[in-house]
């Protein structure tokens, strides 16, 4: 799979419930915690109104006092929201909001425009705490929990100055509406519970997939370098199959019968001889020669820093691939192999003289360089690059060997 077309398929699927939910109740709650603030600035431009046509400020001074500590405590709740401030701002508002009443019942008179709203100020910003949590049960236990005490801090105030507290049917209706955003915020995530997938269900699946695409091409590449290789052999050679040419047939059939296929890649069964890098590419070179073409090796020592199991078995098949490729299409004779080792990577770049191609033409179903050879050390974390022209073709395949350069002593 490709960037793009990972970009795209995570485009067209749905957001986990658990992220949508909780981005919908972390919304309310901010936007709850700007209301109150909000709230109280309208409740101390009232005040400030009713003082002015009163023409008696100063009896108000008290009053504006308690407001603006309020408002001070719910600036500082909707910046930092947490547990022990949202505590911290029922509390305060309890005892101020107390306090506030107190001292608002006897100031306004009944018949004063906004009385009764400027009397619940403080028991309504309260009510605007927020969910703490990212749940929809937290901002109804909050709205709840401040609905109580500001209902609290009301009757406590009239009871000090021995007025009759009565329940104030708009806070109940504020409360209500919070409390129901919320409520519809955990209807709609039940609802779609069996509908949208599950965040590691979905990451499962996509893991599993993509594994299985590897795998699927990795044992196509087995395949091709070994059976399909063979049968073009045998179709080109003589009646008479020599012994050279038995000897390797049986062993494409002992590495396709033996190799393992993981998400890196195809490996085959352990060399019991424990044959060293360097020594199997040189077989390799020497199975081209046997089949006609002349090439010439240089820097196989740089083998020495061996890039690991995996990554060893990609680059050996990919130059394997490359050199089969030459032989079956460049029309070359010769051909060049340089091995190279720099900045923690192996590299090495067959090069040869013949036909060239243009890349980007190669259809689909020609799976030797697709697969291969750019695929094979891709799967391994490394890369390929081919260069082809009317003066012939280059690849480059580079596999990373450093962690193996860092565990040497």
């Amino acid at each position: 799979m490709t960037a793009a077309d990972a970009t795209a398929s995570a485009m067209t699927l749905p957001p986990p419930r658990e992220v949508t939910a909780s981005a919908l109740v972390r919304g309310l709650a901010t936007a709850q915690r700007l209301i109150g603030p909000a709230s109280i600035l309208l409740a101390g431009g009232i005040l400030l109104e009713v003082g002015v046509r009163r023409g008696d400020l100063a009896s108000l001074a008290p009053l504006a006092a308690i407001l603006a500590l309020m408002l001070v405590s719910s600036l500082v709740l909707a910046w930092r929201p947490s547990t022990a401030i949202a505590a911290t701002q029922l509390a305060l508002g309890t005892v101020a909001g107390m306090a506030y009443a107190a001292a608002a019942m006897p100031t306004l008179s009944s018949g004063e425009s906004h009385s009764a709203y400027l009397i619940e100020a403080i028991a309504t910003a309260l009510i605007f705490v927020g969910a703490i949590r990212p749940r929809a049960s937290s901002g109804i236990l909050w709205v709840c929990g401040a609905w109580l005490a500001g209902s609290v801090s009301l009757a406590a105030g009239a009871a000090i100055v021995g007025e009759t507290y009565v329940l104030s049917w708009d806070r109940v209706i504020d409360a209500a509406i919070i409390c129901g955003a919320y409520a519809m915020v955990a209807i709609g995530w039940r609802r779609r519970r069996e509908r949208l997938p599950e965040l590691p269900a979905l990451a499962q699946s996509s893991r599993s997939g993509e594994d299985q695409r590897v795998r699927e091409r990795a044992a196509t590449a087995v395949v091709h370098d070994t059976a399909l290789a063979a049968l073009t052999l045998v179709a080109r050679s003589t009646p008479a199959l020599d012994a050279r040419l038995r000897q390797r047939i049986l062993r494409d059939l002992r590495i396709v019968a033996t190799a393992t296929v993981s998400p890196r890649g195809a490996s085959p069964a352990p060399d019991p001889r424990g044959t060293s890098l360097g020594a199997r590419l040189l077989a390799i070179v020497d199975e081209v020669r046997w089949r006609g073409m002349r090439v010439d090796v240089a820097g196989v020592d740089a083998t020495l820093a061996h890039p690991g199991d995996d990554a060893a078995e990609a680059i050996l098949g990919a130059t394997a691939a490359a050199l089969d490729n030459v032989v079956a299409h460049s029309g070359a004779t010769h051909a060049d192999v340089t091995v190279g080792s720099a900045a923690g990577q192996l590299t090495v770049m067959v090069v040869d003289g013949g036909r060239g191609f243009d890349p980007a033409t190669v259809p689909v179903d020609r799976l030797g360089l697709r697969e291969s050879v750019v695929g094979r050390v891709e799967r391994v974390g490394g890369s390929a690059r081919v260069w082809s022209g009317a003066t012939g073709t280059t690849v480059l395949l580079s596999v990373p060997s450093a962690a193996v350069e860092e565990a040497a002593p």
